[in-house]
């Protein structure tokens, strides 16, 4: 049982054809950045380049600084695979850190996970 006023941490990482989709719900600071760690790794490791892992926060009621780091972390192991990490945020408690941050852009911040695992349609000349 948590204590009054915890929110359950919880992730889920699963395969959704070629991308590899995660799934965070909770509260994301140093108390469960080694969990968001190992499942982002598994991620990482599971999808089949140049799919992305998108990584769905809309369940999160608050994003740490441990776990901005850990979402660029391995949006740089994504890059160095060929791959990338892109970020489904929809919420104040995740946008607000990111856009003050200004890692919108780098994390591919996307407002749905239909929309995050979309393929991109190349611009036409």
């Amino acid at each position: 049982m948590l204590p009054i006023g915890q929110v359950p941490f919880r992730t889920n990482c699963e395969s959704t054809g070629v991308s590899t989709l995660v799934r965070v719900g909770g509260e994301v600071d140093c108390s469960t950045a080694p969990e968001l760690a190992e499942c982002l790794t598994r991620a990482v490791e599971a999808v089949i380049p140049p799919a992305p892992v998108v990584v769905d926060l809309s369940g999160v009621r608050f994003l740490g600084a441990q776990g901005i780091g850990l979402l660029l972390d391995h949006q740089d192991l994504c890059l160095r695979r060929g791959s990338a990490l892109v970020v489904v945020a929809n919420t104040a408690a995740v946008l607000r850190p990111l856009r003050a941050l200004e890692l919108m852009s780098v994390l591919g911040v996307r407002s749905s996970v239909l929309e995050a695992l979309a393929p991109e349609i190349p611009a036409q000349a």
